[in-house]
C-alpha cells in the first residue's frame, strides 16, 4: 500500500492480501480481553458502495482509511467493548450499496466481539439504512428514528439521530445539511433522563450542539448530562460549552471528532472510570479535500499539532 496523508489507497490485486491479514488480525483479537470500560468513537466514515473491480468509485481511498482504524482497533490490548459510529457512514446520498459495503467493512470488528453502534448524519438515509440493518428498526426507543443507548459499567452513552431529512428524496437529492433532534425524541430523552436519576449520561449525535437549541435546552435541565459527543464537521474540537450560567454545573464539555473523509483523519478512544470518561485523539494525518503524495506543510502541521490530545469529562 502507497501512503497518502496518513491513508492509503489499495491496488486491486492487493485486496485479498488486505483481506487476510485483517482475519488474522480478527483470530488473534478472539483471544484477547475486552474491556466494557473502552469505547472507540468514529464519524465521517463516508463508504461508498458502488465499485469497479473492488474499488468505490467515489474516494476510494475511504474504504481503505477505515480498513486501517479497523486494523488499529484489531490490535488494541484490551479490545474496547463497543465502536461507536457519529454518523455519515455512507458517502453521500446514503444508497442501499453504501451501507452494504460499509456493513462488510465493519464485520472483523464484529467478529471479534466488538459491539457496533451506528448513528445517522446529513448524507445517511433511514430508508436505506433501515433495510441493511433492520435490528435499528426493533431497538430504537423511538419509532422512525436511529436512537440507540450503550451502557457502560459507568456512563451511558445516547446516541441521537439528528438527520434533517427532507420528505420524498429522491436517490441522488441531496437533504438539509443542519441537523434536528425532532420533538420525539426530545420527549423520550425526557423520561430517560428522569429514570436514570443520578446516574451520569453522555449524549451524542452527529451534528454539534449549536444547531440543536431543542436539545441544547433539554441538556440545561438535566445535570446527570456530562457531555456532548459528535461528528459532521470533521476536525478533532474540545470546548466548554457555556450552558447553566447560573448554575454551578454550567459547563458542559462538547467534543467534534475526527473523520476518515478530509479533515482530521482518525479516530477517538474513551475510557471510563467511576470518576469520568478520558477521550484521546489518535490522529493519522490530514487532508483536504483528499490525500496527497506530497501533502503541503499545513497539512502535517495540523497533525503534528494534534499529536497526543486528549480531554477529560468529570462524572
Amino acid at each position: 500500500m502507497v501512503a497518502l496523508g496518513g491513508a492509503a489507497i489499495l491496488p486491486t490485486a492487493a485486496r485479498a492480501d488486505v483481506l487476510e491479514h485483517i482475519e488474522s488480525l480478527v483470530a488473534k483479537a478472539q483471544k484477547k480481553r475486552i474491556d466494557p470500560s473502552k469505547v472507540v468513537l468514529l464519524s465521517d466514515i463516508h463508504i461508498c458502495g458502488e465499485l469497479n473491480n473492488g474499488k468505490s468509485i467515489h474516494y476510494p481511498y475511504n474504504p481503505t482509511s477505515l480498513q486501517l482504524r479497523i486494523e488499529e482497533i484489531l490490535s488494541m490490548r484490551p479490545l474496547p467493548a463497543n465502536v461507536i459510529v457519529f454518523g455519515d457512514v455512507a458517502w453521500d446520498y446514503g444508497l442501499e450499496e453504501d451501507y452494504r459495503y460499509a456493513a462488510e467493512l465493519l464485520r472483523p470488528l464484529e467478529d471479534a466481539g466488538i459491539k457496533i453502534t451506528l448513528a445517522m448524519g446529513n448524507h445517511d438515509r433511514r430508508e436505506a439504512f433501515f433495510k441493511v440493518f433492520p435490528q435499528y428498526v426493533a431497538s430504537s426507543p423511538v419509532e422512525g428514528r436511529v436512537v440507540s443507548v450503550v451502557e457502560l459499567p459507568d456512563v451511558d452513552i445516547v446516541m441521537l439521530d439528528s438527520l434533517s431529512e427532507l420528505p420524498n428524496l429522491k436517490p441522488r437529492q441531496a437533504t438539509n445539511v443542519n441537523g434536528e433532534v425532532d420533538s420525539a425524541q426530545i420527549e423520550w430523552l425526557k423520561s430517560y433522563l428522569l429514570s436514570k436519576g443520578e446516574r451520569s449520561v453522555l449524549l451524542g449525535a452527529h451534528h454539534p450542539l449549536k444547531e440543536l437549541p431543542a436539545l441544547e435546552s433539554l441538556i440545561a435541565s438535566s445535570p446527570n448530562v456530562k457531555g456532548y459527543i459528535f461528528g459532521h464537521v470533521h476536525y478533532w474540537s474540545k470546548l466548554a460549552h457555556i450552558i447553566r450560567p447560573r448554575q454551578g454545573l454550567h459547563m458542559v464539555p462538547t467534543v467534534s471528532l475526527p473523520a476518515t473523509f478530509y479533515g482530521d483523519i482518525g479516530m477517538a478512544v474513551m475510557s471510563v472510570s467511576a470518576t469520568g470518561a478520558k477521550i484521546q485523539y489518535s490522529s493519522k494525518g490530514f487532508w483536504w479535500p483528499q490525500p496527497s503524495d506530497n501533502p503541503p506543510a499545513e497539512w502535517k502541521r495540523r497533525a503534528d499539532d494534534l499529536q497526543n490530545e486528549e480531554t477529560n469529562i468529570l462524572f
